[in-house]
Order: structure tokens, then C-alpha cells, then sequence
């Protein structure tokens, strides 16, 4: 008996979750696709099925995750908004979010960007492509929060966000990692104070 069209369409969707959670988790380098299929409850074979190649594969998984990353941003920032406590700048809230120990400690849920910055370069030219448009759509995303031409600035705040997730997850001091994520913290909302 053959698959529905709803079925084949949720078993992608499953392998998508699936590999989006896994490169953030573990890298680019590291996403088998037996192992994904496995992970997703599918068959190695069905895998052809669904997607192109690995690359293509790795791109939509991406796609998603920062699809993912833009819906939680909106959330966070709209949760702030409405909630009865003294309202935050939106910049404020978006930092804190990616700023956060919860995020630091939960990668594969997490940005993918913070994730896979490191390794990138050495990406395929459509992972990079897609890593890079994403930086783009953050970096606006930012510089809806500041006054005037802000585009640089905002590129700097996503450096810094980046930075300072990628460098909290390798420490091995907890102390130290939460340092860097209330420096950096303290750094972006200051210097968006004097933007």
C-alpha cells in the first residue's frame, strides 16, 4: 500500500525536525542520513524520496530551523509586550532571549546561526547562502528596534550575540559563561542606548 500525500508530507516534516535539531546539536559535519532517517522513524531508502541529496536536505533543515528562530523571536518580543510587568525595548527582550542560559544549554532547540557559525565556512555554498540571508533577516530584524541608519550597528549586535553564545558554549566554567552572557547583554543594550 502506498503513501498518502499527507503521510509523505509529514514524514518529510519529520525529517526536517528531525535534521534541523540534529546540525544544531551536533554540526553540519556530523548529520548522517541513515542516522537522521533513523532518528526520524523512517528508512534510509525513503530518504531519496523526500529530498535531492544531503546538501539539499541540510538547507530546508536549516530553513526551518530559522523559520523556527524568527517565530520565537516574534513571540518573545509580542509576550513582552502584552505582559502586565513594565514594558522592555523590544532589543532588550530579543538579546535576553538569545543571551539566556536556557539557550546557551539547549543548542538543538536553539538559533542556528549561534549554532553553526563556527563551521560554516567550510559549508557548502547554498548552507552559507541561506546562514548568510539569515544574518540579514536578523540584523533588520535588530535594526527595527534602533533609531536612525542602523544597519551596521545591527550587524555588530548579531556578531555579538553569536559571539558570545558560541564562546559561552565552550567555555567549561558555568560562571564564566554566564559572564559572558551578562556582559554581552550589558553591551548591546548600551551601546543601542547611544545609537
Amino acid at each position: 500500500m502506498g503513501y498518502s500525500q499527507a503521510q509523505k508530507a509529514e514524514s518529510r516534516q519529520r525529517v526536517l525536525e528531525t535534521a534541523a535539531r540534529q546540525i544544531r546539536e551536533d554540526g553540519i559535519e556530523a548529520l548522517g542520513v541513515a542516522d537522521c532517517m533513523r532518528r526520524a522513524g523512517l528508512t534510509h531508502g525513503a530518504f531519496y524520496g523526500h529530498f535531492e541529496s544531503r546538501d539539499a536536505l541540510i538547507v530546508e533543515a536549516l530553513e526551518y530551523a530559522v523559520a523556527l528562530s524568527e517565530k520565537r523571536i516574534a513571540t518573545t518580543v509580542a509576550a513582552a509586550n502584552a505582559s502586565g510587568s513594565a514594558k522592555k525595548e523590544p532589543l532588550r527582550v530579543i538579546a535576553e532571549m538569545f543571551l539566556s542560559e536556557k539557550h546557551i544549554k539547549d543548542p538543538g532547540n536553539g538559533c542556528a546561526l549561534c549554532s553553526l557559525a563556527g563551521e560554516a565556512r567550510h559549508a557548502a555554498p547554498a548552507v552559507r547562502e541561506s546562514l548568510t540571508q539569515y544574518v540579514h533577516k536578523l540584523a533588520s530584524r535588530i535594526a527595527q528596534t534602533l533609531a536612525g541608519d542602523s544597519e551596521t550597528l545591527a550587524l555588530g549586535i548579531v556578531a555579538t550575540i553569536v559571539g558570545a553564545v558560541t564562546l559561552a558554549r565552550a567555555v567549561d566554567e558555568p560562571e564564566t559563561a554566564r559572564s559572558i552572557l551578562a556582559g554581552s547583554l550589558d553591551l548591546i543594550v548600551a551601546q543601542s542606548a547611544d545609537a
